[in-house]
This record gives structure tokens, sequence and C-alpha cells, in this order.
């Protein structure tokens, strides 16, 4: 069946043929883009869409987040996407959640996202504040760095943590300054592997659920396929379930996590190339190098700013994997096996460190394939680094909502003004000729593809002071780190990421365009429909606009 989508202003993305009137579609793949009265002489007895002048862009590609696990707890966001902005706030509103949604017998409360960086005193609560909320359930509270958790005291006695209890290698267990008891807080590994490696799993129902979910909250902000950059094995199952059901029509890609030097990669990755299986393909591998800048556990070059409760005046933080030789050679089983390879860093010691393990693996294994590996986050990364990626062919993908989420947090307490400044520096990325993408992480940073635009553009906090503006880019950058480079990173620039004959009909439908949106006013864009091969997936009067910055409601009106 044929489609055409007309009277419209449409951005293709594809640079010999930059803007267009209309777009006709065939069986989801797009098999002509031009003038409006040319294509309607194409339609034949086919649908047509009246635009009404709307903006249509590429469906946008997240390239880094954790999909089918980014919406199976309850969130306690701060401003402006939630509303807990103190410890009073967390306390009040899980125990409100529980009076509705009571735990099972044996399972545990788990929530997610709250922020001690704006909370009184910066702190992160502890297992007493918990206590507050049960006494009788365990409970988890997850840090939005995704890197810490606190837990109440019910949970500490049930895992047999005290005093006494060592750090795990890369991790911490917290105590309280007056007794040296545990106070409930974990971070990094310790909050892996002691505390989230324990919690019972959700059951299927719950996680199916979620994943729905998921792609209604993706949908609602463009976006046409997303990541799962930490995929853990029983997930696939549930996946390929929701896809081939046709619960999920969004396309996802999965990375498969190695936790640690001695876990063999999982047997069932295949090629970076490989084709979508009913909306979903596995990428390839996910490593984690260092910690996060939140927290201050990234590895850094020079001391943070100011250090962490108990840490010496001169803490960088720490590397991951400190057994090079190890590191060395899982690099190149995902290039000998043609696995494309996600390294999640942060820091600019690790980014140093990480690239002398995978030039010195690139030698060793002699693979000359395109495997386009990715830099994750690379929140820290210096121009001398981003010059060297270049050379070695490494594409980078930037979270640049850091800058507006916490970038106050940044400046004052993690790296200084001038360290500050410089995080995600999209700018240079593009001064050295980097093809680059950006993603939120979610659930660490709401999919809202729109503010992330704007931050990359405005490079402005939550409270509206300037961080580096120097680093800003423009929006036809902005919008190519989420189009045409994202479907590149995922190996699929030849069916998506640009609005042209041969590739799917994956589309965004704004009510105005970014190119002539004044800067200051990007975030407030709104996503009217979300079209995923031909298919409409969301349509902004279908469901609740999700964590949207104004409550402005549009109408989008199609004549079929």
């Amino acid at each position: 069946m044929r489609q055409l989508y007309y009277n419209g202003n449409i951005i293709t993305m594809n640079e010999a043929q930059p803007q267009a009137e209309a777009v006709l579609l065939e069986d989801g793949r797009i098999i002509a883009v031009g003038d409006t009265e040319t294509l309607r002489a194409q339609r034949g007895d086919g649908q047509q869409v009246d635009l009404d002048g709307a903006t249509v862009v590429p469906g946008f590609i997240d390239t880094h987040s954790h999909f089918s696990g980014s919406y199976v707890f309850p969130r306690f966001d701060p401003s402006p996407v939630g509303k807990t902005n103190s410890v009073k706030d967390l306390i009040e509103q899980a125990k409100e959640y529980l009076a509705e949604n009571p735990v099972k017998n044996g399972e545990w409360f788990v929530g997610m996202g709250y922020d001690h960086a704006l909370f009184e005193g910066k702190l992160h609560p502890t297992n007493r504040d918990l206590d507050q909320i049960s006494t009788e359930i365990p409970i988890v509270m997850i840090n939005t760095s995704g890197w810490m958790c606190v837990v109440n005291s019910l949970l500490l006695e049930q895992l047999g943590i005290t005093k006494d209890t060592p750090n795990p290698a890369g991790g911490y267990i917290f105590h309280d300054e007056a007794t040296g008891e545990p106070n409930g807080q974990f971070g990094d590994t310790a909050m892996r592997d002691t505390i989230m490696a324990k919690m019972p799993r959700p059951g299927a129902e719950t996680m199916i659920a979620a994943i729905c979910r998921a792609e209604q909250m993706y949908s609602s902000k463009g976006y046409t396929t997303a990541v799962d950059g930490a995929f853990e094995a029983d997930m696939q199952p549930l996946l390929q379930l929701c896809t081939g059901a046709g619960l999920i029509s969004m396309d996802v890609v999965t990375y498969s996590r190695v936790a640690s030097p001695n876990k063999k990669i999982l047997e069932d990755v295949v090629s970076s190339e490989s084709q979508y299986r009913t909306h979903w393909k596995i990428g390839g591998a996910k490593m984690i190098l260092d910690g996060s800048p939140q927290i201050r556990s990234a590895w850094m070059t020079e001391p943070y700013y100011t250090e962490p409760e108990g840490e010496a005046a001169d803490y960088r933080g720490h590397y991951t994997f400190e057994d090079g030789n190890e590191m060395v050679s899982l690099f190149k089983e995902c290039m000998e096996n043609r696995w494309q390879l996600l390294m999640q860093v942060n820091g600019d010691a690790a980014i140093d460190r990480c690239l002398d393990q995978y030039e010195k693996a690139v030698q060793e294994a002699g693979v000359t394939e395109d495997l386009r590996p990715v830099l994750v986050h690379c929140q820290t990364i210096r121009e001398d680094q981003l010059e060297r990626i270049q050379r070695m062919g490494i594409m980078p993908s930037f979270f640049p909502d850091h800058v507006y989420y916490w970038g106050d947090w940044y400046r004052d307490v993690v790296f200084g003004p001038e360290r500050a400044k410089k995080i995600s520096p999209l700018a240079l990325a593009v001064k050295h000729g980097l093809r680059f993408t950006m993603h939120q992480d979610c659930p660490v940073g709401p999919p809202n593809v729109m503010l992330m635009l704007h931050t990359a553009v405005n490079r402005v906090t939550r409270t509206g002071a300037p961080l580096g503006q120097e680093y800003a880019i423009d929006i036809m950058e902005a919008l190519k780190a989420v189009t045409v480079n994202a479907a590149y990173q995922c190996f699929d620039e030849a069916i998506k990421g640009s609005l042209e004959v041969g590739k799917y009909g994956d589309m965004v439908v704004l009510d105005r365009n970014p190119l002539t949106t004044p800067k200051e006013e990007i975030k407030n864009i709104q996503v009217m429909a979300t079209i995923k091969e031909g298919q409409l997936i969301y349509q902004a009067d279908d469901v609740e606009c999700v964590d949207c910055i104004t409550d402005e409601t549009i109408d989008w009106q199609t004549t079929l």
C-alpha cells in the first residue's frame, strides 16, 4: 500500500536533497521524495496524509540507553521531570506509592531517580531515612546516576552487611562516621554485586509491561529505534516475544554486557551487521571501564574539585579493570568475533587507559574490518583524545544532558568551574571532523530528544546558568547526531537516518521547524506524531505528554 505525506516542511537529512514538500511510501519504504504534485500523481489509490504545514524529520535513533529496564521500577525524579526535591519528598512519595502498590511477599521495593545533588546538604539518604518508609520490606533506592544506591536496615540485616564487611574491588560500602556501622549506601561494584545481583528478578509479566511502557515513552519523544546498552541474557526471550508478537513496533538493538574480566561474552552475540529479526537485532558487546562523575568515581587525571566523604584530597576515582592484559584480551575477543564494542568510559584518565589497551588489541588481533567501536559518555574527553580517536576510527557518543541536569553540581562540587565547562565538548568533535552521536542513557535521563538538542545548542544548566557555551553546536549538527550519525553507529545507514528512496519510512512530525526556531525555544518543540515504517506508533492526542518541558498540548489533524 502506498502512503503520501504532503503539504509539510520535510527535513530529509539527505545532503543531496535537504528539504522537500512530500514523501511517498510503499509497504513501509520510501519510494519517492519531492514536490507534492509530482508525488501525488504517483500515489495511485493509496492513503494521503495532509501534514498541514508541520515539520517532518527522520525518526530519532537512540544510541545508548537501557530500553528494556527503563520503566520497571517507580521513578522519584526531581523537578522539572518529577517532584522529589528532598529526602522528605522521597520518603513521603515512596510511602504513598507503597500504599497504592503493596509489595508481594518475598519481593523488594525498588525506586529509581533520586538526585542527592539537589537535596539539602547535597547528601544521599541513609538506611535510617528509608526505615521511615518501611521496616517490614526490603527497600532499595537507586541514585539518578545508576552508580549509587541506598538500602534500609532490614535489607542490610538480610544480606549480612556489617561494619566488618570489606569493600569489593572497585566498589564502596559507606559507613556512619560516629558508629562505624554501614549507613545503607553502596557505590559502583558494591551496588552492582552486593545489592543488585541479589535482588529478586521481576516476573515476566512485569518486564513485558515495562518494555511496552518504554516504547510508549520513547515513541512519544520521536524515537523509532532504541539501544539496550547492557542487555542481560535472560531478557532476550521476553524482548523477542514483545517484538515478534507485535507488542512493540520500534526497532531495538541490544548489546550484551561484559560484567567482569572473567565473564565470557555471550555466545549468541553475532556480527554487528546482523539483520533485524522482527524489530530486534544484536549489536555487539558493552564494557564499563570506570565510574560516574555524578558520584565522583570516574577516573580522572587530576583530583576532583572536592573529594567524596572519606577520601583523600588527591582522590581521582578508579578504573574498573585493573588487569590491563585481561582488558586487552577482551578487546581482542570482540575484534576477532567481529562484534561491535561499546566502551563506557567517563574520566579522561580512564579514556587514556582504554585507548592504550584498545590500540594494543588492534595490533595483536590484526583486524582491519570496520567494526565502529564507540566511546560511550566520554564526559571529560580532552581535545588531544578526540584527535586520537579520530585517527583510530572510534566514534564518540556524548551524553550532553549532563550539562542541563548536573552542570551546576559539576561546577560547584565535582570538577570546579574550569573543568565543568568542558564536559561533553561537542564543538571540538565537530572541529576535528568526528562523526558523533548523542544519547540520554535512560533511565539516567528521561527520553526527551528536544531537551537534548536544546542542551547541545545552548549549554545551559537547569538553573539557567551558561556552562561552556563555546562547546555548543548548531542545530543541524545536533540533528545529525540523532539521525544519520546514529544510523551509522548502529550499522543501519542503508535503511535509516535520512528520508530518501529505499529507506524505511521512519518519521517524526513536529509542531515547528527546529532549523528556524530560536535556539532558546528548541526545548519547547513538541512531537505531534511518530511513524515507524509508515505506521503511526504515537500521536500526541493518544497519550499524555511525558516529561514535557511545557504543558502545551498539540493537536495533529490528518486527512486520510
